[in-house]
């Protein structure tokens, strides 16, 4: 008898040692999920038509429906800043005509009016060695020039600054952007670094934002990566900084993982540079020309699984090596994102309280 009794409470006690464990496990796990931040300081790129006046493809008129739209899309889905199209530089540095008229100011106005909310950071740049001569001191000059008047032209807080370095060895790139690529592959990072050091210090009050590729080791762009040596240099000048997680060039679903656990952390490495800056995770809604579709596989890279993904990462990552943050998610791009998958980025993202 006694020994039936010591088996039951050797029982019982062993029993409410596994359930304390089990609870402690759930409220760590429980702590750890609520101290993740998912951010919302999002953001998008748009097309010209809105400063432009007219679409160029087919020259169709911008309409005050357009408008509308466009700041009702983006406030229901939580999206603060918009990079509305006004480049690119031109070969000497100059921004279109187009960027500076008058629909441009009335547009942006309207915009501000429909949606106070709303952040407009006019999306300038373009691809080195095409129109873009980041080692040439006139053409930066000229360049540096041209964003001031733009943000004074339009009364906008900033801008969002888009240089590309295209490797060499793509045939469709060199037919369609630019002939063996975009050149001293060595120099441009510290090229774009300065170009950033001297419009902070042209406009230290200016917003700005800028973009680059992932820095996660297995993805592989058609675009030069930025080191994290260069990256933290070039957050000193910068307000945003959004990383492409798009184009990877990653065939399996373990491998996407892992590369944004490697850029998360990356983007916790940085913050500690440069805390205040925002960090934003970029995917995109377009489908790829045929030549560059074997850089982006869609069934990882869509638009459910690369937000549940990065989600996901984050919580793994903070969970076992201390708090991450991502400030919001970038999306590429406005003019190809239709209303199903606006439901889909509410759902897995800016919706997310």
């Amino acid at each position: 008898m006694k020994r039936i009794l010591k088996r039951v409470v050797c029982n019982r006690f062993f029993f409410i040692i596994i359930i304390c464990c089990m609870i402690f496990i759930l409220i760590c796990c429980t702590t750890t999920s609520k101290n993740v931040n998912i951010g919302q300081e999002n953001a998008i790129w748009v097309e010209s038509v809105f400063l432009r006046g007219y679409h160029p493809s087919d020259h169709t008129r911008l309409t005050d429906e357009n408008l509308i739209k466009l700041a009702a899309t983006l406030e229901n889905n939580n999206i603060r800043y918009a990079y509305l199209f006004a480049g690119p530089f031109s070969r000497e540095g100059f921004l279109p005509d187009y960027s500076f008229s008058d629909t441009a100011v009335q547009s942006v106005k309207t915009l501000k009016e429909l949606y106070p909310g709303i952040v407009i950071l006019p999306w300038v740049g373009g691809i080195q060695n095409k129109t873009v001569f980041l080692n040439d001191s006139l053409w930066v000059k000229n360049a540096l020039s041209d964003s001031k008047r733009l943000i004074n032209t339009l009364n906008v807080p900033g801008l969002h600054f888009d240089f590309e370095f295209i490797l060499k060895g793509n045939d469709f790139l060199d037919r369609t952007e630019v002939v063996g690529g975009s050149g001293d592959i060595d120099a441009y990072g510290e090229n774009v670094n300065e170009f950033h050091r001297y419009f902070r210090e042209l406009m230290p009050e200016a917003f700005v934002s800028s973009v680059v590729v992932s820095t996660s080791p297995g993805t592989k762009h058609w675009k030069r990566k930025t080191t994290i040596k260069e990256l933290t240099t070039l957050t000193r000048y910068v307000d945003q900084l959004s990383f492409l997680y798009y184009d990877t060039y990653l065939s399996s679903q373990r491998q996407f993982e892992e590369n944004c656990k490697y850029l998360l952390k990356d983007i916790r490495e940085l913050k500690k540079f440069e805390p205040n800056v925002q960090y934003l995770i970029s995917i995109g809604t377009f489908i790829n020309a045929l030549e560059l579709q074997k850089y982006r596989n869609m069934e990882i890279e869509n638009i459910p699984n690369s937000l549940k993904t990065i989600r996901s990462c984050q919580r793994e990552v903070s969970s076992s090596e201390g708090i991450v943050e991502v400030d919001g998610i970038s999306i590429f791009c406005n003019w190809e994102t239709d209303d199903s998958e606006w439901r889909e980025i509410y759902k897995y993202w800016t919706g997310i309280k």
